[in-house]
């Protein structure tokens, strides 16, 4: 078993941006986690489970899955999308070792806008968010 490389303290990323989900065919926010380092045996998929609550959004990372069998290169990433989200939700992201990642999103006409960022204790999330 290889060492594993401390690659910092962010360990993921996540990108909020409207979207068109072809499988549902309709409009959404697509929520799209990714890691940060990059895998060189296997691709896998983030899972996660998502809840949707009055105001209030969670994502709990479980860990990797792999994607299939094949050998192959890359980060680990996963999109969950979302519909009918409109107003402000407090987001929480939350990591094996239930330890959170807290920020709060608006989302309406314009897209989606970051109201509150991640504070300094146990950051490991990045967010992005684009409207494009």
């Amino acid at each position: 078993m290889f060492p594993r490389i401390d690659k910092g303290p962010i360990e993921y990323t996540l990108e909020v941006f409207p979207a068109y989900s072809s499988e549902k065919r309709r409009d959404c926010i697509r929520f799209r986690f990714r890691t940060t380092e990059e895998f060189n045996h296997f691709q896998y998929n983030i899972a996660i489970e998502n809840t949707v609550e009055k105001g209030r959004l969670v994502f709990a990372l479980r860990g990797l899955k792999a994607k299939g069998l094949l050998p192959g290169v890359g980060v680990a990433e996963t999109a969950v999308d979302l519909f009918d989200l409109s107003g402000s939700f407090d987001v929480s992201v939350i990591k094996p070792g239930d330890i959170a990642n807290n920020f709060r999103l608006s989302l309406g006409e314009r897209g989606p806008r970051l109201l509150k960022g991640i504070g300094e204790d146990d950051h490991f999330l990045n967010v992005l968010i684009s409207n494009e």
